[in-house]
């Protein structure tokens, strides 16, 4: 097989807790290492972060040591902000023919890249693909983490099946891959300029320039995070980028969310009527799950599917009232 020589682009904030993971499983990727560059970029981390990434490097083996480059970036270009800014100036570095985006706090799985770059290879299209994204799996320790891993995981099922019809949804920044070509076809982020989701704004730009998309479903695509420490700030970044960028997949966030108070009202005078959404909604959940798991080898959440539906009503109505509040959009320490 003609494997494509690769580039990583990883952004790293104030990721000591997080680093090192991400790094020995990066050591333990099954791609040829002469054909794997991995570039971190150290966006002004105020901890450890550039320290341990250091050295870790010196103490891998001599051969492995050239796929390593870090960088401190400390200037913005382009008006670009936050990871966008970062990106940006890696992928001048990148020698790859694929650029792959993943973030400092997951876990990769040991044949991702061949799995990844073999997405942009799959046929019958009548266009060149120019994006491809994977899975990715919430660490969870407990019921609440547990029901953000299926929230993902169900997300992305929906993202597979649009993908199926060929409807495009988002892109995924911890687990992407972008052929150079495509990258360079749309100017980078210099010319893609800032947005709060800089992977959703890549991967709209690419489909724009007429490059197919493709998304894989299966366990060897599969990255491993940790759940946010402040999850309300994710997901008001989420709930931003979302309006802002108009994807399609604000609509059943929005949907979701608006529906918890609506079902309270209407069971002030037909308490049945909730009753019947919610049972309906946990027999889809759970024929969903099923299928999901299974195929995903993560039998063990679909004990968590009832707490699950009603996770969703609620927080995610907590989601948008925590939008509207008057705050700013905060991310890594960063307001936007």
């Amino acid at each position: 097989m003609n494997l494509p020589m690769v580039s990583i682009l990883i952004a790293a904030r104030n990721e000591e807790n997080n680093i090192l993971d991400l790094l020995h499983s990066l050591t333990c990727l099954s791609y040829p290492k002469e054909k794997t560059q991995i570039l971190i970029g150290n966006d002004g981390s105020t901890d450890k972060t550039a320290e341990l990434i250091e050295g870790f490097i010196a103490q891998v083996p001599e051969h492995e040591k050239s796929m390593f480059e870090i960088f401190t970036i400390e200037k913005s270009i382009a008006g670009l902000r936050g990871k966008a800014n970062v990106l940006a100036q890696l992928a001048h570095h990148a020698v790859g023919e694929c650029f792959v985006f993943t973030d400092a706090d997951v876990e990769v799985p040991t044949h991702w890249l061949e799995q990844m770059t073999g997405l942009l290879q799959e046929k019958p299209s009548d266009k060149k693909a120019g994006v491809a994204t994977g899975l990715t799996l919430v660490k969870h320790d407990n019921w609440f983490e547990a029901c953000q891993a299926i929230e993902w995981l169900f997300a992305l099922k929906l993202m597979k099946t649009m993908t199926d019809y060929h409807l495009p949804s988002t892109g995924m920044g911890n687990n992407m891959v972008v052929t150079k070509e495509a990258y360079e076809a749309v100017g980078g982020y210099e010319n893609i300029g800032f947005s709060i989701v800089e992977d959703y704004a890549l991967y709209k730009a690419v489909i724009d320039k007429g490059y197919d998309f493709k998304q894989g479903f299966d366990a060897s695509v599969m990255t491993v995070t940790k759940p946010p420490p402040n999850y309300f700030e994710q997901r008001k970044r989420w709930v931003a980028g979302g309006l802002s960028t108009r994807s399609v997949l604000i609509i059943p966030a929005l949907v979701q969310g608006f529906a918890f108070p609506v079902l309270l009202v209407i069971g002030f005078f037909f308490w049945q009527i909730p009753l019947i959404v919610l049972s309906l909604n946990l027999l889809i959940n759970a024929i969903l799950g099923y299928q999901i798991f299974a195929r995903l080898g993560q039998l063990h959440l679909f004990v968590y599917i009832p707490v699950y539906t009603l996770y969703m009503y609620v927080f995610w109505f907590l989601q948008l009232i925590s939008y509207f509040l008057p705050t700013r959009v905060v991310w890594k320490g960063r307001n936007y």
